[in-house]
């Protein structure tokens, strides 16, 4: 199987908006000073916004189930 470039990864993750990626998968995303917070899609989180967006970084984490990554882990976890 062929093996994506590193630079074609790194482009995805500067290039790709993992604001509006998760938007589109149906986060609704709550500014919370630099970062945004809503409720994590992967495990049943239904009151408290654990998932975090650090829109600088362009990165993800969900303090409780402890999802973390780019937007390429977002996309390969969902």
């Amino acid at each position: 199987m062929a093996r994506v470039p590193d630079e074609e990864i790194e482009r995805l993750k500067r290039e790709v908006s993992l604001e509006r990626l998760a938007e589109a998968r149906g986060i609704q995303l709550t500014k919370r000073g630099a970062d945004l917070v809503g409720l994590c899609i992967f495990h049943e989180d239904k009151n408290t916004p654990n998932f975090v967006i650090t829109p600088d970084k362009n990165v993800f984490h969900c303090f409780a189930c402890g999802a973390a990554g780019s937007v390429i882990d977002f996309v390969m976890r969902s």
